[in-house]
């Protein structure tokens, strides 16, 4: 590095040592200050001791010691402007590879783009001047690699800000290009045109060479943004392995796909004008496709996949209530397609981003939020064209958000998503499940708070509310990983719902996978989980601050300490992806510069436990746990009962990265809660009985012909369930549909009606004085005038004087006096249903990357592109 480097380099970073002394020990801290606030980190290489960081200036450092020390290697990207001038290279996106930890890839402006494959150590340009829209590496060839780009037509007609590269063709239309390299960006070959979305096929079905991709089958004039589902739009592949890329359509109207675990997704049009659409789904890589079968009438305007990686799919269907933002959550059969209500009103983001969440390091365990909507908001169903659905409000956010995630995944792949600012006014619970969103019940609070003191809430309304990943930029969400076992945190309060005041928000932590709960600290922070889960270290996440909190015992005692003598505000800590090492990266902003610190916890000098084959013995520093519902007293999950080693809360020591925790695993008999409901049933929050729903999903037995009832089986064994023998469940009667009358019913009923119409004429014509003339019938009034004569007694005047008055008048009288206060027939109920139906059921999944098959936002006006490129759909 030249002089004039080292000086360069010296401007943008200051490197501090702090030491914090605790007991004697001491976390070794180093300060590092870059030119403005970080974007983006990146791990390579196998170790993982590079990292690769992107500030929001577009400048970029390297370090080889796993964030001590940086270097400022911005400068040696050479941007040619003139022959014999170059322009400063300015960073826009870091994109790694999975089938190579030594690959990433740097786009950037000017249509210039650097690739490497020995971690940074040295670079090559990518032999296309374009500015790349996005980048897919291959997923088990590392030389192999997706490329998109806009044509230069489009900077032309102002769809970009960006010029075109010099010399280029800007005559065509404006399109987006679709190419395939096989040796790292030396060569390339155009794969299609007027494409929207793309990605590699799956390796679960063998099909990871195969490229797949939506596209406008008119390639005529400037490429449309996807504002709207369109007919014009198929789902189509190419054998990416074959020297002639020949064009296969597989779904015609597929607009949108996800492929994730062997199965793939399909967005089709059913109604253009209404804007709704059907989820076509293969579980065989395309060969055979069926509709989703989803137990409700309403129309369907995007899914997001949630879930898929056991075997069944967990699916959230937006029904059209965009304004109220929630969606109802669905799983499915093995076979993926039949689909049952698991859980209504989820609460989602205006992109699509769901708070629902997979415990990563537990099988089956899902948390979720809903959202408790007024009755008249239930349903969900859009009201008209000029809706929220399909506003213009919503039509360039809906249309980004697929451009952003051209590559797309479910939403359990990505974990830590954004959100938009806003204080929430609904009713917000959050829910757990032990089960694969079988069945759901709330979260247990914890009985006293951070500082021992007694938590009061109304015991039948008390219940733990975690933030979930749609509030992102304002609370972290709850939050897991796979060598933290058992351990998830988030950031909420105790109470009936949720609250969003800072001042209401607290941070809190389970141990043994969502079961219990205690409060970890007082107010909001960010956190991050270490030496496979024995580390935790969090920062305050809302105000400026001086201070790191950790705990080397899963949160049964909590430390602190001074990162620096100015405060900062805190954006993130992190650490390497396998949450395995002692070593943190904590990064923010101090006005308008960046700041990252090293936070190096080998320092306090902890020894390596040990015992990990004695757990539970005096001298071993583990003991063995075995997660639980809290209903089994087998403690079994799944049908399965699963042990695992973990250090000991009071044992002071570190797993160390090379840990192998130790799992045993033995089926267990069948519950009632191994079953979640079939088609046509659902359950309540916190209940695992099935209930018929009628909700038009059951199809009656033929038997109805001539019973008014049928049995039908109202459970089914959770996909990948794998208890034996216990309950098993038994059909459950249900009501047969109203018959239709036969012809000789319906001639009685005729009959019956005209006797009464004739009987009712009577009575009429009965009272009219002129008919009763002619028929003479006055009863006694008709001999008032007839007089008696009786033998020694007076005789009556009239014949109505003799008949006289009832005899029992007077008792009748009394009689009702008596039961003056007798109960009268009252309605019990008003007729309304103001408690909202929580059903859990039985569909489930979700899967990987696409952009999630959110609704494109609706007939709204082109937006104005500000970015560097144009926006894909």
């Amino acid at each position: 590095m030249t002089h004039l480097h080292l000086r360069a380099l010296a401007a943008f970073l200051v490197a501090i040592h702090i030491e914090f002394t605790w007991a004697g020990k001491r976390v070794a801290v180093k300060e590092v200050v870059f030119d403005s606030a970080v974007s983006d980190i990146r791990w390579l290489g196998q170790d993982q001791k590079t990292v690769l960081t992107m500030t929001s200036k577009g400048r970029l450092y390297r370090s080889t010691d796993g964030g001590q020390k940086w270097n400022d290697i911005t400068d040696f990207f050479k941007v040619e402007a003139k022959p014999g001038t170059t322009e400063p290279f300015v960073a826009r996106g870091l994109k790694t590879s999975s089938a190579d930890p030594n690959t990433i890839l740097v786009t950037g402006t000017k249509w210039v783009n650097y690739i490497t494959s020995d971690r940074g150590a040295s670079w090559k340009k990518i032999r296309h001047r374009s500015n790349i829209h996005t980048v897919i590496f291959h997923k088990t060839r590392p030389t192999w690699m997706l490329m998109s780009a806009w044509t230069s037509a489009c900077s032309k007609n102002g769809a970009s800000s960006n010029p075109a590269p010099p010399g280029d063709d800007d005559t065509g239309p404006c399109n987006h290009v679709l190419y395939i390299s096989k040796d790292l960006g030396k060569t390339f070959q155009q794969v299609q045109n007027y494409v929207v979305q793309f990605n590699w096929g799956d390796v679960d079905s063998k099909q990871q060479d195969r490229i797949y991709f939506t596209h406008f089958n008119k390639k005529t004039g400037d490429q449309p943004k996807l504002y709207n589902w369109k007919q014009e739009v198929d789902f189509a592949y190419v054998d990416g392995s074959a020297n002639r890329l020949r064009t296969v359509t597989s779904v015609k109207m597929g607009n949108k796909f996800l492929l994730s675990h062997g199965f793939m997704f399909v967005a089709t049009v059913k109604d253009p004008a209404a804007q709704s659409v059907t989820l076509q789904i293969s579980s065989n890589g395309g060969v055979t496709w069926n509709a989703a079968q989803l137990p409700t009438p309403l129309e369907e305007k995007s899914y997001t996949v949630l879930d898929t990686s056991e075997g069944a799919v967990i699916l959230h269907v937006n029904h059209g209530a965009k304004e109220l933002l929630v969606g109802n959550v669905y799983i499915s059969d093995a076979e993926g397609y039949r689909f049952t209500l698991s859980l209504a009103n989820n609460v989602r983001g205006n992109a699509g981003d769901c708070e629902f969440d997979k415990i990563l390091s537990l099988e089956g365990v899902f948390m979720a939020n809903y959202k408790e909507l007024p009755q008249s908001d239930r349903g969900g169903t859009s009201t008209g064209t000029d809706g929220a659905t399909t506003g213009d409000e919503f039509a360039k956010d809906d249309a980004d958000a697929l451009e952003d995630d051209v590559e797309g995944g479910t939403a359990t792949d990505k974990r830590r998503g954004g959100g938009k600012k806003g204080k929430e006014e609904a009713v917000v619970r959050t829910v757990i499940s032990f089960d694969k969103a079988g069945a759901w019940s709330y979260l247990k609070p914890p009985k006293v708070d951070s500082v021992g003191q007694k938590i009061d809430c109304e015991p039948d309304r008390c219940w733990l509310h975690l933030h979930g990943v749609t509030n992102f930029r304002n609370y972290a969400p709850f939050y897991s990983t796979e060598n933290a076992v058992g351990i998830i945190m988030g950031t909420g309060n105790v109470g009936p719902h949720l609250r969003f005041e800072q001042d209401q928000t607290n941070t809190y932590l389970s141990r043994d996978g969502g079961l219990t709960w205690v409060e970890s600290h007082k107010g909001a922070f960010i956190y991050e989980y270490g030496d496979h889960g024995g580390l935790v270290v969090m920062a305050d996440d809302v105000r400026k601050t001086k201070q790191v909190v950790f705990s080397w015992n899963e949160g049964q005692n909590w430390y602190d300490f001074e990162l620096a003598s100015l405060p900062i505000d805190v954006d993130n800590v992190v650490t390497e992806p396998n949450a395995t090492s002692t070593k943190f990266l904590l990064y923010g902003t101090r006005a308008d510069t960046g700041v990252m610190y090293h936070l190096n916890f080998e320092a306090l000098g902890q020894p390596l436990c040990k015992g990990v084959w004695a757990a539970d013995s005096v001298s071993s520093d583990y003991e063995t746990w075995t997660p639980s519902d809290g209903k089994s007293t087998d403690k079994c999950m799944m049908g399965k009962q699963f042990t695992y080693t973990r250090r000991k809360q009071t044992s002071e020591c570190f797993n160390g990265e090379k840990f192998e925790r130790p799992v045993t695993r033995k089926n267990c008999e069948c519950t009632q809660e191994n079953f979640e409901c079939d088609v046509g049933f659902s359950r309540q929050v916190g209940s695992t009985e099935c209930k018929y729903a009628n909700d038009g999903t059951l199809e009656p037995s033929r038997r109805c012909k001539n019973v008014d009832h049928f049995f039908a089986p109202a459970y089914r064994k959770v996909v990948g369930d794998t208890c034996e023998g216990g309950w098993q469940p038994s059909a459950v009667s249900v009501p047969c549909p109203a018959k239709p009358l036969t012809k000789g019913a319906m001639s009685v009923l005729g009959s019956m009606g005209m006797l009464a119409v004739i009987m009712f004429a009577v009575t009429c014509l009965s009272q009219n004085e002129r008919v009763r003339i002619l028929f003479g019938n006055f009863g006694f009034r008709g001999f008032g005038d007839v007089k008696y004569s009786g033998i020694g007694f007076r005789a009556p005047e009239s014949a109505l004087e003799s008949v006289g008055t009832r005899f029992d008048a007077d008792f009748i009288e009394g009689d009702q006096d008596d039961y003056g206060d007798a109960p009268q027939l009252l309605r019990y109920t008003n007729g309304t249903d103001n408690e909202p139906r929580m059903v859990a059921g039985a569909i489930d999944l979700a899967s990987a990357a696409v952009p999630k098959l959110a609704k494109p936002p609706g007939n709204a006006q082109r937006p104005s592109n500000d970015d560097d490129s144009v926006d894909l759909l």
